[in-house]
């Protein structure tokens, strides 16, 4: 029978306080919805398991803890339907330091997303509690630790020579869009698999937080080994016709002929060995990328967002990285860089035209491929 650990959480407030910050302050987080809900071991440690380390058939052996965590995870709806709550499982995959699980909100409830993953993870931390420090288990002062920061929790656990089990908080990503939920589950099922041919093929997903190239820093993420590559050419569409240096605005470009002879002209160099520079930012540059996912060829993709620590990209991306077929750049400062006639540097005005220049760079025999890691 299912530890009731919603109420258990609710008599002993504070013996894990993991706030949840909502990401989207405009959410309800009690209404109908579905999360994807991502959380993080303390310091990233193997608690959960080992990766198989079988491309053929990835999978993570688990460890007793580990199927703790999938038992507590499992009986979520069961718990909270005693509390009058409808909730959904749609699928979960663990990994050695972390867990991702999908969960559907069926009716408004009570409470927040926030509180059922709470919940979780107090069952999985009296798990962890039970089989590695049993005999600390009473020493932590709930009172104590109620309305404690993070750091006053890390300087307490020390004190009593305890970890905790979990990092402060998690994400949530929230299913909008149809067809999401199936690439969502997707990506989750394909944790493991993408875990080990980044462990078997490191160079293909190395995340740099700061490269220098042709003097501009940038963030990168995938096969570096494409910026040597002799020959790149630059992706760059208007968003309109232009006739005679003016914008025909009845005419979005990627309709036109001269798009489809540009497209099928940038197609046969990627396949001749050319690797394709663009930002993506017009319908028509955002169409050569997709080209470039669908049939597997070289690309170097910069993008606007910041990589910070822990940042992957999308299935679709991933899967062109481990081909050893993209490199994502994201430059520093761009929202510093220039204006552009006039309008603000950090407008998207501006940014996309500078990130068309560096595109430009990237791809010009001045700039050969030469590229400097710094250390952070």
């Amino acid at each position: 029978m299912a530890t009731d650990w919603y109420t258990y959480w609710k008599e002993h407030d504070g013996l894990l306080n993991s706030a949840h910050r909502p990401h989207s302050v405009w959410r309800d987080y009690t209404a109908r919805g579905i999360y994807h809900i991502t959380i993080v071991t303390y310091h990233r440690t193997h608690a959960f398991g080992e990766l198989n380390n079988d491309i053929t058939h990835p999978a993570v052996v688990l460890t007793e803890l580990g199927q703790a965590v999938e038992q507590n995870w499992l009986t979520i709806p069961d718990i909270h339907s005693a509390h009058g709550r409808r909730l959904r499982l749609l699928g979960h995959q663990i990994m050695p330091d972390h867990f991702h699980g999908i969960l559907q909100v069926l009716e408004p409830m009570d409470v927040g997303i926030g509180e059922i993953i709470r919940g979780f993870k107090i069952g999985c931390t009296q798990a962890y509690r039970t089989m590695h420090q049993p005999s600390m288990a009473d020493a932590i002062n709930r009172d104590t630790l109620s309305h404690s920061s993070r750091k006053q929790r890390e300087d307490y656990y020390a004190e009593q020579g305890l970890k905790p089990l979990f990092e402060d908080n998690y994400d949530d990503t929230i299913c909008y869009r149809k067809g999401q939920l199936a690439n969502i589950i997707r990506y989750v099922q394909d944790n493991p698999r993408r875990a080990i041919m980044r462990a078997k093929y490191p160079d293909l997903f190395r995340h740099r937080q700061h490269i220098t190239i042709a003097g501009h820093d940038y963030a990168a993420y995938g096969n570096l080994f494409l910026l040597r590559r002799p020959w790149k050419e630059q992706v760059f569409c208007h968003r309109w016709r232009m006739i005679n240096g003016n914008r025909d605005y009845s005419n979005p470009y990627e309709t036109t002929d001269d798009f489809r002879t540009r497209r099928e002209s940038w197609l046969q160099a990627a396949k001749d060995g050319a690797v394709l520079v663009t930002p993506g930012i017009s319908k028509g540059e955002q169409q050569l990328v997709k080209d470039c996912i669908d049939q597997a060829l070289p690309l170097i993709h910069l993008q606007k967002e910041p990589m910070p620590n822990g940042w992957n990209p999308e299935m679709h991306r991933h899967q062109l990285c481990e081909m050893g077929q993209l490199l994502i750049l994201s430059p520093w400062q761009l929202a510093e860089m220039s204006d552009f006639a006039g309008v603000p540097a950090n407008s998207d005005y501006s940014m996309f035209h500078n990130m068309n220049t560096l595109a430009e760079q990237l791809c010009s025999d001045e700039m050969g491929g030469d590229y400097r890691i710094k250390q952070s």
